[in-house]
């Protein structure tokens, strides 16, 4: 969908750009991603929803933050998942950091799942010292709740949402401890592990000789760790270092990894870059090449199945290939955006974007019966759902409906 508006269009005009469709809406959206609309009264902008969620492994209800990409309503596109742990601290700044980078194309969008914490220390910590234990009397549970997310928590997220086959753990202090005792123990669990911060001082760095000891026998090939310190000193940045010696001398083939120490970050304010970095590193690979046209669709089917072999299995998705013929459109070349759109209307036939993207294209060809024509399939699809783009799919057939009527 793009910012249209109506005057009649000459078959040859030598010119059509975009700005000479701009009188059926006013709002411009180039993709799939939602829009803000004036209303009378003010209505709630909602990032996520709380639900709740038995363990039988903890012996507890446990409530979880679950924030959806935008799209997720009216697509079937599957999703990467994202958990958080100390989800309620660090919700939002966190699915403002995917949405943000999933809409600059630098990583696919992303289900954020957090977990507020009910027994901190006793959920995110190894087994203590015995120093350790009496200062912190519920501390070393750590694997009960790595068996908490692999066993209950993973299965009924993937059995409620459209999820992709590949996870990020996130954890900071003693979350960033258990994100990389989860790695040491069961890599297989999660692919992506960001360690902000970990507290990897804890019980004399028993998780650094662990990690030593294990690491040559434990499937790490194809995992991600990104580890970071901040202005911290002492044992917090010295822990860090040493496993990260010991990754620079073992980590096997295929195991990527990466440690910064983010000198101008303290302990608190670390979370919030380190999460941005670490997904930009993460999924640079992810990244499109700028010039979408001089791929074209071949090229991209190509990237894209670079992409899957390094992440998780993925098609062309539809805003990009939204974006492609959008692209082809303002350049003049209303023959390929046709092309373009057809596609996109063949791979993703339940989306009422595609309908819409075409009838744009028709639109500016000067086909307005083919335009109607899809403008009116997008309007009838999304009429009386949540649909983003419900009222201006039904405003552009009105208008156009009203146009070729009146002839003007």
């Amino acid at each position: 969908m793009g910012t249209l508006s109506y005057r009649p269009l000459p078959r040859s005009s030598s010119n059509k750009t975009m700005s000479r469709i701009a009188a059926l809406v006013s709002v411009a959206v180039f993709c799939v991603p939602g829009f803000l609309r004036a209303q009378e009264a003010p209505t709630p902008y909602v990032i996520g929803a709380t639900r709740q969620l038995h363990s039988d492994v903890l012996g507890e209800d446990r409530e979880l933050i679950i924030h959806l990409p935008q799209g997720y309503e009216v697509g079937q596109q599957h999703y990467p998942v994202m958990y958080l742990l100390d989800g309620d601290a660090h919700f939002h700044h966190t699915t403002g950091i995917t949405q943000f980078l999933a809409q600059q194309g630098y990583m696919p969008a992303m289900i954020v799942v957090a977990i507020p914490n009910t027994d901190r220390t006793r959920d995110l910590t190894p087994e203590p010292s015995a120093e350790l234990a009496e200062r912190r009397p519920t501390a070393g549970g750590a694997d009960e709740f790595l068996r908490f997310l692999s066993d209950e928590l993973i299965p009924w997220i993937e059995g409620q949402y459209r999820t992709a086959p590949f996870r990020v753990l996130v954890g900071h202090s003693l979350g960033g401890l258990f994100v990389t005792h989860a790695l040491v123990a069961r890599p297989e669990v999660f692919d992506g592990y960001i360690s902000i911060s970990p507290s990897i001082w804890w019980n004399d760095r028993a998780l650094v000789k662990q990690a030593a000891a294990t690491i040559e026998q434990q499937p790490w090939a194809g995992r991600f760790l990104y580890m970071t310190t901040g202005n911290e000193g002492g044992n917090m940045l010295a822990s860090a270092k040493a496993l990260a010696d010991v990754l620079e001398t073992s980590a096997p083939a295929g195991f990527e990894w990466q440690f910064r120490w983010m000198e101008q970050e303290t302990h608190g304010s670390i979370p919030h870059r380190t999460t941005y970095d670490a997904l930009e590193w993460l999924f640079m690979e992810y990244r499109i090449p700028d010039d979408l046209r001089a791929l074209g669709l071949g090229g991209l089917e190509l990237h894209y199945a670079a992409v899957s072999q390094r992440y998780y299995p993925m098609e062309v998705p539809e805003a990009v290939i939204n974006q492609l013929g959008y692209r082809y459109l303002r350049l003049g070349d209303e023959a390929m955006a046709i092309e373009t759109f057809t596609i996109n209307v063949e791979r993703f036939p339940e989306s009422a974007n595609v309908y819409d993207s075409l009838g744009d294209a028709y639109y500016t060809a000067g086909e307005a019966d083919l335009a109607l024509e899809n403008y009116q399939r997008a309007y009838r699809m999304s009429d009386g759902t949540q649909h983003p783009f419900a009222d201006t799919y039904r405003g552009k057939y009105q208008r156009l409906t009203q146009e070729m009527a009146t002839g003007r």
